[in-house]
């Protein structure tokens, strides 16, 4: 395993360096022109395609794995095929701009139908007695799946908002995923974790402090479904192991996409998928992290921010990590997560007297 780890996180790292490096000399490895929104908080051209040397060196690391016959079933030799529409939802919009929220969507979709039929990955429970009679039947197993996946995929792209904030939070929980798949001497799920882990390293380490380049579209879409397959699998193959268990170590990208949605179509009353710039990171940085190291030098202060972010989701992650097998601990945890973080939301909105829907 750790050999498959270490091409994942050299590819990924040189991929990066190099990427970085033309990036200088290749006008089209840098697109934000195509991006400035809400959440644009740099000043100098960065490359957004750090997405792609993740998704090389997953690839061909997995490749080697599977070829080399160590705990890959046959199905998971299409694990990145399957991924690929996902991938390319974001990398085109990366390197274009013009993919309409719908089209990406669609595509990830694509990709969640692709691994229920073809490598079955499926909900068939979510240790709540009565709805699980329910979510047993094949149809509502399918829709409920397929919205997941895409709902994941999605949450890791809301939350890439600074630097190693969205990489980070993803290698929290493919480690938690991983230590529990090990522990239950599954090697399959706690590969694709581990590479996925290492891969993600190679990128953070040219991201954070400074954002040399960045995760895009592409690297949060296909992060998110990874993370979504091996959540949902590692509840599929081992009935010890609490379905909340995969909420509670995902909440953070999770709630923040929920809240977000809340936000946008409530009280906003707008389309759900028109960004903003208010989510709980962005008011961290702007509110919090402004009040606590004042307005000079924002390059630190977008750094910091991640920090305090990494924190929040640690209070998933840990606890989530501890009773994996405890869904009346798993659950009060969720809710106390909930609590923590729409009280922060308003709590740190309420510092500067925010007027953001009339």
């Amino acid at each position: 395993m750790i050999k498959y780890a270490a091409i994942a996180f050299f590819l990924s790292f040189f991929l990066n360096v190099l990427i970085i490096h033309f990036s200088k000399k290749i006008k089209i490895l840098i697109t934000d022109h195509l991006h400035i929104g809400p959440q644009t908080f740099h000043v100098v051209p960065t490359p957004r395609i750090g997405g792609f040397a993740i998704f090389i060196g997953v690839s061909i690391a997995l490749l080697a794995a599977y070829l080399r016959a160590e705990h890959f079933s046959s199905n998971f030799a299409y694990l990145i095929l399957i991924s690929l529409p996902a991938f390319l939802a974001g990398f085109l919009e990366d390197l274009t701009g013009k993919l309409k929220p719908r089209i990406r969507i669609l595509l990830i979709t694509f990709s969640a139908i692709l691994a229920y039929l073809v490598i079955n990955i499926s909900i068939t429970r979510l240790d709540i007695p009565f709805i699980d009679k329910f979510i047993q039947i094949s149809a509502l197993s399918f829709l409920f799946t397929v919205f997941a996946l895409v709902g994941i995929s999605n949450a890791i792209n809301i939350i890439d908002g600074f630097n190693g904030l969205a990489s980070m939070v993803a290698m929290m929980i493919f480690m938690a995923i991983a230590y529990v798949a090990y522990k239950l001497g599954d090697y399959e799920i706690t590969s694709i974790c581990v590479v996925s882990t290492f891969a993600l390293l190679g990128f953070f380490l040219l991201n954070y402090p400074f954002g040399l380049i960045f995760l895009g579209d592409g690297g949060a879409y296909f992060t998110g479904f990874l993370i979504g397959i091996c959540s949902i699998l590692l509840v599929k193959k081992h009935s010890e192991v609490s379905a909340w268990f995969a909420l509670l170590v995902n909440i953070y990208p999770v709630y923040e996409t929920i809240f977000s949605i809340y936000r946008r179509k409530i009280l906003a009353k707008r389309s759900a998928m028109e960004p903003d710039g208010i989510h709980l990171h962005t008011i961290f940085y702007k509110i919090l992290i402004k009040k606590l190291l004042g307005v000079d030098k924002p390059e630190y202060r977008n750094p910091t921010t991640s920090v305090f972010l990494w924190v929040l989701n640690a209070f998933g992650v840990v606890p989530a990590l501890i009773f994996w097998d405890n869904t009346k601990i798993l659950i009060l945890c969720s809710f106390i997560f909930v609590v923590l973080y729409t009280y922060l939301y308003w709590k740190i909105l309420n510092l500067k007297r925010f007027k953001i829907y009339k």
